[in-house]
């Protein structure tokens, strides 16, 4: 049997929640679907009410613990901002202006030591708009953080001189106090806090009041919640970039045909290392049309690297352990438009990359629907229109509570297992085949 792990707070309150959250200002009832009368899918007896985008987001935001943060009567924009960062930033400046790409939803400020020894560091940053936020610290030595007196996580910046906070902290725009506690040795040179755009959690034309849900955006926002983006089916490989081939490096970085750090591999072909510092390197790319791409590396394996696509994409690898000298991990699975993507990797001294892979997914409503109901998870059509007990079936199933429990740790970063695996033992397996050449079939 799966635990119960807490969704709502409080588990006793959950249901009474959800209902009052969904009651408010209800659509008529229906379960019609958009392709005309006669294609509605049955009306289920408990509720046959429909529910609407900005109610679906104000239940996926307290069902991941993001609500904290956020007035007993919330806005949508900010219920939309802190699940969809990516498109949120574009529309939030002073009237309607569109903001830019680099300016918004990012806030830092340099350090000067000027604490008494033992006591933490503080510095209050001042955001300028609700989303999920990660902490960035560049500095060396062992650091523990918070945010408002609330866990951000432990940090090591050592080996890349600048290290990523292990959980995604939900923030409503306006000052926020950082402490950061420091091991003896250890020091703080900049802290920033920027807003987590890889993750994207909305319907395929963003989040809009007022629209009825459909089958189709229930699906894409679940998925996304879920972190299960990876899963959809493969469509092709779309880039295939040999390591070495980087268009630049930092001054520590070269191609090179020598065995890894500990490796016992006598000779390989190259790869690209870092040499007595961490080292960035460079590569661009063009992807003929836009969708969704999963970027694959093939890597040193052991350690921590960072990785970016145009600088707006960011997120934390961490490559387990291997036998093997070089392992393939998942760097991130994200919407991309067509066109010219820099992609930029900083990995610790010693390591380096062999290949990158970048897959584009299948990513239609039916796509989406169809990772659902392989972990046993109905939403019906695409084009049906959710109701009540839809969205309740959805929140209270066990795969989504026991996903959504982990939700702010597991958006924090990549890794090379997708959260898929905690059900193996309980669900079959979403494919036959390998999700790609490089993914186990068994995810």
């Amino acid at each position: 049997m799966f635990d119960q792990p807490r969704v709502f707070g409080e588990w006793c309150a959950a249901s009474a929640w959800l209902l009052l959250a969904l009651a408010i200002g209800p659509l008529p009832a229906a379960a019609q679907s958009r392709e005309g009368i006669g294609m509605a899918e049955p009306a289920l007896m408990e509720s046959g009410v429909v529910v609407r985008e900005e109610q679906w987001a104000g239940t996926l935001v307290r069902a991941l613990a993001l609500g904290e943060v956020l007035e007993d009567q919330p806005e949508s924009r900010d219920l939309f901002a802190l699940l969809c960062a990516d498109k949120a930033e574009m529309t939030t400046q002073a009237g309607g202006r569109r903001a830019p790409a680099r300016a918004a939803f990012r806030i830092s400020e340099e350090m000067v030591e000027d604490r008494a020894p033992g006591e933490p560091v503080r510095v209050v940053l001042d955001v300028p708009a609700t989303a999920l936020y990660q902490l960035a610290v560049e500095g060396e030595g062992k650091q523990r953080w918070t945010v408002d007196q609330r866990k951000a996580g432990h940090l090591d910046p050592s080996a890349l001189g600048v290290a990523f906070g292990p959980r995604v902290v939900p923030l409503r725009e306006g000052p926020h106090e950082l402490a950061g506690y420091l091991a003896p040795r250890s020091r703080v040179d900049r802290v920033e806090l920027v807003a987590h755009r890889p993750l994207c959690i909305a319907p395929a034309a963003g989040w809009r009041v007022g629209e009825p849900l459909t089958g189709g955006a229930l699906a894409r926002t679940l998925v996304r919640a879920l972190g299960l983006d990876r899963s959809l089916p493969e469509e092709q490989v779309v880039v295939e970039l040999e390591g070495e081939r980087f268009e630049s490096s930092s001054d520590w970085g070269s191609p090179t045909n020598a065995p890894p750090p500990d490796s016992e591999a006598e000779t390989r072909a190259e790869w690209a290392r870092a040499g007595e510092k961490p080292t960035e390197f460079t590569y661009r790319v063009r992807l003929l049309e836009p969708g969704v791409f999963s970027v694959l590396a093939q890597v040193v394996t052991g350690g921590e690297q960072i990785w970016s696509i145009d600088g707006r994409y960011r997120t934390r690898m961490d490559v387990v352990a291997s036998p093997e000298p070089f392992a393939w991990g998942h760097v991130m699975t994200t919407s991309l438009a067509a066109g010219e993507h820099v992609i930029r990797a900083l990995v610790p001294p010693g390591s380096g990359i062999d290949r990158i892979r970048i897959v584009k997914r299948q990513s239609s409503d039916a796509d989406y629907i169809e990772v659902l109901e392989q972990m046993g998870l109905r939403v019906g059509g695409a084009n049906t229109f959710v109701t009540r007990s839809g969205v309740q079936e959805a929140v209270f199933h066990p795969a989504f509570q026991e996903l959504a429990d982990g939700f702010l740790e597991r958006a924090a970063g990549s890794s090379a297992e997708a959260p898929l695996v905690v059900f193996d033992d309980r669900v079959p397996p979403l494919y036959t085949r390998p999700l790609s050449p490089v993914l186990p079939a068994d995810l």
